[in-house]
Parts: C-alpha cells; structure tokens; sequence
C-alpha cells in the first residue's frame, strides 16, 4: 500500500522536482494562526491531490509575468516544479 504523507500544502517537502501542478482557482487572502500574518492563498491540484499554495513575493510575481496580474486569469493554467540547493522554485508553463 502507498501512503501519502505529503501534506495538504506544496512546498519543497511536499512536491518532486518536475511535478507538474495545475491552479484551480483565483485564491484568496487567509490569516494564518500559525505565521501570525495574511497569506494568498491558491488551491492547486499536483496529480490527483488538491492542496494550498501560498506563493512568496518571488513566486507571486514570476505567476503575475507569465499569466497575468489578475489572479483569475491563472485558473488552469500550470508550473513546473523545480528543486534547487533544498527550495522549491515554479516555473510557468506557457499554453
């Protein structure tokens, strides 16, 4: 039996270099009890788990250039995950 204990948010832990992940709607701003601090917030779906994914101001902007600065308009569309020196980094991929 394969057992999934990923977690429910994508970050380096929880993804593969090359995982392909696709946005599933427009986000929205949540208060995070544990940071203390609003987050954005996007549900996204990496094969057939759907889990949350708060992008960082590099990661915000990188979606913001490739799909738009309307959030909206990411519904859909897809990254790439990348592994680097133990941090997760997304690269868009283009339609």
């Amino acid at each position: 039996m394969i057992t999934d204990f990923s977690g429910n948010y994508l970050n380096f832990e929880s993804t593969e270099d090359g995982d392909i992940i696709e946005i599933l709607n427009e986000g929205k701003v949540e208060f995070n009890d544990i940071l203390k601090k609003d987050m954005f917030n996007i549900s996204v779906k990496r094969g057939e788990k759907v889990m949350t994914y708060s992008p960082n101001n590099k990661s915000g902007k990188i979606l913001q250039d490739a799909f738009g600065k309307e959030s909206s308009a990411w519904v859909g569309r897809k990254f790439n995950i990348i592994h680097v020196e133990g941090k997760m980094a997304i690269r868009p991929l283009k339609l």
